[in-house]
């Protein structure tokens, strides 16, 4: 691999560009036809060439197999040359994601019971609260990812289902009107074989077929459509998702500085390296090597390095670390020594380029620092709010964008739910739904409980409820019913004890002590 290290353009100019066509010319070509055929590898040959070299890229970084591994060798093979790669790109990715998705997303549908409890189906069968993060880590790495709704099952037990695609062999086309509708979606990938053998497959999805083409690599006439299957998603199943409007990953500005930091790092490791295998220079020997012939021949015509040429000399010394000079003594006599031969080392100004190079990798991808002392320790709500503030804004934008793909993801589903599901769902009451994102962030629990408390009788219980959900962990629909459940369950104890209760006119009975005790033991327990 060829790297052009902390220099030249990183990426082809034309790496992010999303593919377009004309709606009318589309629509009068035959997925079979030879056109369409061309056409389609025309794409193709574009993703690869253009995008996909990008793609891998953030990939690797994301691995931290970092560029500082593919820089060029040092000339001097006797120097320390160490290749350490940092892992920033993970940690960027790791805090993107679960600071937006690491409390599930919640769905919540109130003009519709029967679409909610199809909602919270299709969730839990697909383990919905994963494949999101799975989603979520390809925007943070790639800038864009990509999902296919699928059905499964027999006719009596449709399920849709949710497949995450990998992002360096799926693109979108799409018409070229402001409302950039997806015309269809692409996904092709090889299978190798023994013996070299391969065949390239190719998927394309529109609004109500799938067809298949494959290409075997020992087979003459290029890619062949070999079969096709309808859907009734109404539209093409597979939804792009975009981190912003460039469609740029978390961490992709700031990949020249990764590369400043490995380097830094680096040459730091080689510096002390080479420190420890200092060159020992004695001083006072009057040869070093003078012979100007870099091989000799011996007796039996055999060529083997000349031990007194100086660029042999200085080789071996180099290789033993030992250093002898000749010092050329001059007139007075010269004084024979020893010393290591090693460079000056500014520690403190290192420290300082190195944490200014972290510094600016966490703020320009608006990563907090949780390693500075300021960061943790007793703060207030409204303090950490502050610190947090830049990565607030970046995730509000990056929610807006996440919850236009999930409800597009709703939509394509709710189409099979109505024809083959659930003929009772209503498909206009799936614009009803409301997504909510919680940033998942330490909470102060005593805070939060008294600012519930405060709020009681100013706003409803199921908004307080939403509130400590927080912290019992339970969805304000479900703890309203244990409350209700609670309350019927106290009243028919309070029922029970009270038709039990020993007649006053009995002998022995005290009417005010008695019944007192059994009213302030009932409500007690009601309170609680």
């Amino acid at each position: 691999m060829s790297i052009d290290f902390l220099r030249k353009g990183r990426f082809n100019p034309n790496a992010n560009d999303v593919f377009f066509m004309n709606a009318d010319d589309y629509a009068i070509m035959d997925p079979a036809a030879e056109g369409f055929i061309n056409q389609l590898d025309r794409f193709i040959n574009r993703h690869k060439s253009s995008q996909v070299n990008r793609l891998k890229a953030l990939k690797r970084y994301y691995l931290a197999d970092n560029d500082i591994r593919y820089k060029e060798p040092k000339s001097d093979k006797t120097a320390a040359d160490n290749r350490i790669a940092s892992d920033f790109a993970r940690y960027i990715t790791i805090f993107e994601q679960s600071y937006m998705l690491g409390k599930p997303v919640v769905y919540k549908n109130a003009s519709d019971k029967t679409l909610q409890e199809e909602i919270d189906d299709f969730s839990k069968q697909n383990n919905e609260s994963y494949h999101n993060v799975l989603i979520k880590t390809d925007l943070s790495i790639y800038g864009r990812a990509y999902e296919l709704l699928y059905v499964d099952g027999d006719e009596n037990n449709v399920q849709v289902r949710l497949a995450r695609l990998n992002p360096e062999q799926v693109f979108v086309v799409y018409d070229d009107t402001v409302k950039r509708n997806s015309l269809f979606a692409v996904r092709y990938y090889r299978v190798r074989y023994e013996e070299g053998r391969f065949r390239d497959f190719v998927e394309v999805y529109t609004n109500d077929k799938v067809y298949y083409y494959r290409n075997d690599n020992h087979e003459s006439g290029g890619m062949k459509l070999v079969e096709e299957t309808n859907h009734e998603f109404d539209g093409v199943p597979v939804t792009e998702y975009a981190s912003n409007e460039d469609r740029t990953g978390a961490y992709e500005a700031v990949l020249d500085t990764i590369d400043a930091y490995d380097l830094a790092q680096s040459e730091l490791a080689n510096t002390q390296e080479d420190f420890n295998n200092a060159l020992l220079m004695i001083k006072g020997n009057p040869f070093t090597g003078s012979d100007e012939n870099p091989v000799i021949v011996d007796d039996n015509g055999t060529e083997r390095p000349n031990p007194n040429f100086i660029g042999n000399v200085v080789a071996s010394m180099k290789q033993a670390r030992l250093l002898i000079m000749d010092d050329n003594p001059d007139e007075n006599g010269a004084e024979p020594g020893a010393e290591y031969l090693t460079k000056t080392y500014d520690s403190a100004g290192t420290k300082a380029y190195i944490d200014r190079l972290v510094g600016d990798i966490l703020r320009f991808t608006f990563t907090p620092d949780t390693s500075d002392q300021n960061f943790s320790g007793v703060q207030s709500g409204e303090a950490m709010k502050y610190k947090l503030m830049a990565a607030d804004n970046r995730r509000v934008t990056q929610e807006r964008l996440f919850e236009r793909g999930l409800m597009r993801r709703l939509r394509l589903a709710v189409n099979v739910w109505r024809i083959k599901g659930n003929s009772s769902v209503n498909y206009d009451a799936i614009n009803d739904t409301e997504i909510l994102f919680t940033p998942n962030i330490p909470q102060n629990v005593n805070e939060l409980i008294a600012n519930v408390k405060s709020l009681y009788g100013i706003v409803s219980d199921e908004t307080l409820l939403e509130l400590l959900k927080q912290f019992t962990g339970v969805d304000a629909d479900k703890e309203l019913k244990r409350l209700e459940k609670q309350k019927a369950d106290n009243q028919l104890m309070f029922n029970d004890q009270t038709n039990n209760y020993p007649n006053p006119d009995q002998e022995g009975v005290s009417e005010d002590g008695d019944e007192q005790r059994l009213l302030d033991k009932t409500h007690g327990r009601h309170i609680r």
